[in-house]
């Protein structure tokens, strides 16, 4: 029913119970909690009984979120498609407990129930006795709102209060995983072996004699690694010599969140910090080798801040940096130009430049062969430019170019189906007695209205969907041949279409080597510093071009020599 009419009703003093609805709920738990999710067990019972058994209204499958704060709605994904499913015409009215399972904060319930009321939607806070659909409504609703938002400010200030008065107590607060402790009653307790790692790992680090690759390599030589058994990396080491536990020293109040609602978290400066000598964390290095080592520390650190401040650029200094990954560790290969390599460059994954075989087995590839490969490659797509353009087109015709328009397609389309499945049921109502024939007679109508504007809809958004495809292929089309007729240096054509390369080992051979090679032609290249995107989800199906070679680099010391099978693919549209 249109919203108007529902209100117009109420106001000539119909109960909204008496007035033929469809309605559906929405639950929420705040955490995981088994009491909780009983609780939620018993929500979702109660509203289906109290729907179902109300016959004027015709029951919808209800909206449940688990485990997820009412402070914010960003992270209820099925309060939002709730919201979203109501602008879709699927439902009337949403009961729900209270103005605090809806949203504890005032701003979300006045938008979205502001929202719901514009989409023909009201909503029934029955613990509240309040339904959107009475004149009245907002007035209450936001005097219940602000109730509701106080409640999370002062739940938010009663946890801070409580951690402050902990760390009067002496009650040490974080991480139970510190190396070199364990916690007892809240208490801190040295374990003896891992306390000897601390302190050879501030012993050798105040030299000033090791930087952390060169310290995590040191101590690796001395049998010393993680907890895991590997190669100790250079933010664990940071952490360890800047944590001033391992003097005996309590250090709270590095963060704090300056917005209840978001959770939103900001660093506090060094000099705002508490921190003082606490008698329940013993100490493992002395107050001196502590301060020592982090003062060499924090001058490195101004060293490369200062370093980066006056280097600042943003292109590439060479054009395979940050395209080059190992596939065993997900990590960039770095250039090599060190000694008698000097005119001949080779790539090599980060961990075996700083570690070695210890670290890493992956192979070596020197820029000739790599220059030498992406000739090939870049001389059979100019080759067979044509018949390139036309592979990706099919390629590209072939995807779900938009997933959004079909995904509504397939909302609208199921909403035909419910609506069907409720003339039915209003039919067998008519037919056993239970509703008049010209009550009958309104619903059936009403269903039949419904259904003809979804199938409308239907119609235009197959045509959106249609026109936009089209659209997207032309765009397609035509940035492809305008990227291929460039043609320039094998420097410039890696830089401008080359996405990502991945190196493998084919039989566990290095010198046999795989590379995956990911083109992009049809957006700018992104740099990928952190990580690839493609390690682990390569579609061979989308491979273009597929061949051999062997290396160019013969003056290397060793007889072997390495081997190169490699794959060409188009990097998808959609990512």
């Amino acid at each position: 029913m249109k919203f108007y009419k529902v209100r117009e009703a109420i106001l000539q003093g119909k109960n909204i119970a008496t007035l033929p609805l469809r309605v559906t709920f929405y639950a929420r738990v705040s955490t995981e909690s088994e009491d909780q999710l009983n609780s939620l067990d018993n929500q979702i019972s109660y509203f289906k009984e109290f729907i179902t058994s109300n016959s004027n209204w015709i029951y919808v499958d209800g909206y449940i979120d688990e485990g997820i704060s009412g402070s914010t709605v960003k992270k209820r994904k099925n309060f939002l498609r709730m919201i979203e499913d109501a602008k879709s015409g699927y439902f009337d009215l949403i009961v729900t407990k209270e103005v605090s399972r809806f949203s504890r904060n005032l701003s979300d319930s006045i938008k979205y129930t502001g929202e719901l009321m514009a989409n023909d939607v009201g909503v029934y806070f029955q613990s509240n006795g309040i339904n959107t659909y009475d004149p009245n409504s907002e007035f209450i609703l936001n005097m219940m709102g602000s109730v509701a938002q106080e409640e999370v400010k002062r739940l938010s200030a009663r946890v801070k209060w409580g951690h402050r008065e902990a760390i009067k107590k002496g009650r040490v607060l974080g991480s139970n995983a510190i190396t070199g402790y364990r916690k007892d009653n809240a208490k801190l307790v040295i374990v003896e072996s891992e306390a000897q790692v601390v302190r050879k790992i501030f012993e050798l680090y105040a030299t000033g004699n090791y930087g952390f690759y060169k310290l995590a390599m040191e101590l690796h030589k001395q049998g010393i690694n993680n907890s895991k058994g590997r190669i100790y990396d250079k933010d664990t080491l940071k952490r360890i010599i800047e944590n001033p536990k391992y003097k005996g020293f309590y250090c709270g109040h590095t963060t704090e969140i300056i917005d209840y609602r978001t959770k939103k978290r900001v660093y506090i400066p060094k000099e705002e910090r508490i921190i003082y000598r606490d008698e329940n964390i013993p100490s493992i290095v002395s107050e001196e080798l502590w301060n020592r080592a982090n003062a060499i520390l924090e001058l490195r650190s101004n060293i490369v801040k200062n370093k980066e401040l006056s280097n600042k650029k943003t292109e590439r200094k060479y054009a395979y940096s940050s395209k080059i990954f190992c596939k065993e560790h997900n990590f960039n290969f770095q250039r090599s130009t060190g000694g008698r390599r000097s005119k001949k460059p080779r790539w090599a994954c980060g961990y075996y430049m700083r570690f070695r075989l210890e670290a890493c087995q992956s192979p070596i590839i020197a820029e000739m062969d790599l220059d030498n490969i992406f000739s090939d490659i870049m001389n059979k797509i100019f080759e067979n430019k044509d018949s390139i353009i036309n592979e990706m087109m099919s390629y590209y015709s072939n995807l779900k170019l938009s997933n959004t328009y079909q995904n509504e397609i397939k909302k609208v389309t199921n909403k035909i189906d419910e609506i069907k499945r409720k003339k039915d049921k209003i039919l067998e109502l008519n037919i056993s007695g239970n509703i008049n024939n010209l009550e009958f007679q309104e619903r059936n109508d009403e269903f039949n209205g419904e259904i003809a504007n979804l199938k409308k809809r239907i119609t235009t958004l197959e045509k959106d969907l249609m026109s936009i495809s089209t659209a997207n292929l032309k765009n397609v089309e035509s940035a492809i041949k305008k990227q291929l007729d460039f043609k320039t240096n094998i420097q410039s054509l890696v830089e401008a279409f080359v996405d990502e390369i991945i190196v493998s080992k084919i039989d566990n051979d290095r010198n046999n080597i795989k590379l995956d090679i990911f083109l992009n032609l049809i957006k700018k290249t992104k740099t990928t510093i952190k990580g690839s995107k493609h390690i682990g989800s390569i579609n061979h199906n989308s491979s273009i071009y597929s061949s051999t070679c062997d290396t160019l680099d013969l003056g290397r010391a060793d007889f072997k020599r390495n081997s190169f099978t490699y794959n060409v693919y188009l990097d998808s549209i959609n990512d």
